[in-house]
């Protein structure tokens, strides 16, 4: 039984660092895709980050979020609802301390 659930956990890592990759992979690509955008708002999602940023002012420290970062931040929380916390959360933001 130990064997079967090491084996287990090893899988379950393995395959949670290839969806880091995947989900860099496509940041590093939506880069190279999103500077042709010459909408601004398009790249730097100004509404969003302004309701996160009063949505979250109690519980966190937000910092703006782009595009790309979004789309990868979109691909690591595959299995969340991505509200404003859960995009905070996944971008490391700081916490508000009480």
């Amino acid at each position: 039984m130990p064997v079967i659930w090491l084996v287990l956990c090893l899988c379950l890592v393995s395959g949670q660092d290839r969806i880091q990759r995947d989900c860099n992979e496509l940041e590093r690509q939506c880069r190279t895709c999103v500077g042709n955008l010459n909408n601004r708002p398009d790249r730097e999602l100004p509404t969003l980050n302004r309701e996160c940023r009063e949505k979250t002012r109690r519980t966190w420290i937000w910092r703006n979020v782009g595009r790309c970062e979004l789309t990868r931040l979109d691909c690591l929380g595959w299995e969340r609802p991505m509200n404003c916390g859960d995009i905070a959360e996944l971008a490391r933001m700081q916490r508000v301390r009480p």
